[in-house]
């Protein structure tokens, strides 16, 4: 019985010592610290650093830059906000902040009067902590931002993101756009000249192989590249086909077919496909979008080798139809559910739109055609979650520094 005891006990006598160092070190005002620090040092980064879309844009316009920014992908941070290792980093700090927590509550439930109320604000002022903790983990991992583009009258029920499309619990349609100028004295009537896709370019970058190369855009030719010097190998070499060309892209939701609303450039697409060792592919490249791609219906999200941009001529030569700086510009859109308008309401630059947890935000517009418009649209469900962790935090230290000296000024004088 006593050899029985000994053996039982053991396991359970060194999980409570790794409990009690876990506790410890969560407890630890030196651990959190260098949490928080890290942390710091990771938003830094992510103001710093270009994010999500911006970095097609940022190798675009620094090409030798394209092999730096691809490393960077790797450790996360050209995403830090969604990344594995910020969301952990956030969960690790709200453990240490719980673990603190836990001793406040312990020592608010035993202590009365003064005591109790001082422990209450700082046990507050932890769980708002918490809270906003809690928010920014659900943003990371449920958080939605992409794009919506129409024309007045068109209606649209989904928006692009990198990986593809995402549906919208309702239907938004443009009833009109507008926008305001300084000038209105000068106009300029000239219409501007129909590009075709063979003077549009592709910029191809290989960053682990260190290639770039420019292709001129030909609707069904296969075109390789390889690395410079090298001799074209399976191995070595993509293969790249243009097997669509669109002037003016548009989706029908329903039937997910792609078709073209002019034949002016407006809004240059391609498809491409990209074949190479392990990878094969088909995605639309948007020359008014260079930070983002869709996948057609070969396609999958898998991130590619190549790295590719579509340079449209048309659209670079393109005459604005205003002219003036602009002063402002606007949407008025319809909610729609069912077949029924909801709500109506404007968006504008810093003015947006917020419906059923979708925020909607004014963010481009064709001087070309005056009725096109695009709207960002998020979806962040930890913004209700750090709203209530400040509003907790502003009760916690208000009890702190201005109801306990108060309370505690009224004793001493009574």
């Amino acid at each position: 019985m006593n050899v029985r005891n000994v053996t039982t006990d053991q396991p359970t006598k060194a999980s409570e010592r790794v409990m009690h160092r876990v506790r410890e070190a969560l407890s630890s005002v030196k651990f959190a610290v260098t949490v928080v620090g890290i942390i710091a040092a990771a938003c830094v980064a992510g103001t710093l650093l270009p994010q999500g879309a911006e970095v097609a844009g940022y190798v675009q316009r620094n090409p030798e830059a394209s092999g730096r920014m691809e490393f960077l992908a790797q450790l996360g941070l050209t995403h830090v906000y969604s990344s594995w290792w910020f969301i952990a980093l956030l969960g690790l700090l709200a453990a240490c902040v719980a673990t603190c927590s836990t001793s406040r509550f312990a020592t608010f439930r035993r202590t009365r009067g003064f005591a109790q109320r001082r422990a209450l604000g700082s046990l507050l002022a932890h769980i708002s902590i918490l809270l906003i903790l809690a928010g920014g983990v659900i943003r990371g991992l449920w958080a939605e931002k992409g794009y919506l583009e129409f024309r007045q009258g068109e209606r649209k029920a989904e928006f692009a993101v990198e990986d593809g499309i995402r549906r919208l619990p309702f239907a938004l349609q443009l009833a009109k756009f507008e926008i305001e100028t300084y000038d209105h004295s000068k106009s300029d009537d000239k219409a501007s000249q129909p590009a075709k896709e063979e003077n549009d370019q592709l910029l191809v970058s290989w960053p682990q192989r260190n290639l770039t190369a420019t292709l001129p855009v030909r609707v069904g030719v296969e075109q390789v590249v390889a690395p410079q010097g090298e001799q074209p190998t399976p191995a070595n070499s993509f293969r790249v086909t243009v097997v669509q060309y669109v002037p003016d892209f548009v989706i029908d939701s329903a039937t997910r077919q792609v078709t073209t609303r002019s034949n002016e450039p407006r809004n240059p697409a391609v498809m491409v496909a990209l074949n190479g060792p392990g990878y094969s592919n088909h995605r639309w490249l948007f020359a008014r979008f260079p930070g983002f791609a869709m996948h057609g219906p070969d396609g999958h999200a898998a991130k590619a080798p190549l790295e590719i941009t579509y340079q449209s001529a048309g659209l670079s030569r393109s005459k604005p139809a205003i002219s003036g700086p602009i002063k402002s510009f606007k949407s008025t859109v319809n909610i729609v559910e069912g077949d029924e308008v909801v709500r109506s309401g404007t968006i504008e630059v810093n003015s947006p739109l917020t419906y059923k947890d979708y925020t909607l935000y004014q963010t481009g517009y064709n001087p070309d055609d005056l009725s096109w418009t695009s709207l960002q649209v998020v979806r962040d469900p930890g913004v209700p979650v750090v709203y209530a962790g400040f509003a907790l935090l502003m009760v916690g230290l208000f009890i702190v520094f201005y109801l306990n000296p108060w309370l505690e000024e009224r004793r001493v004088k009574a």
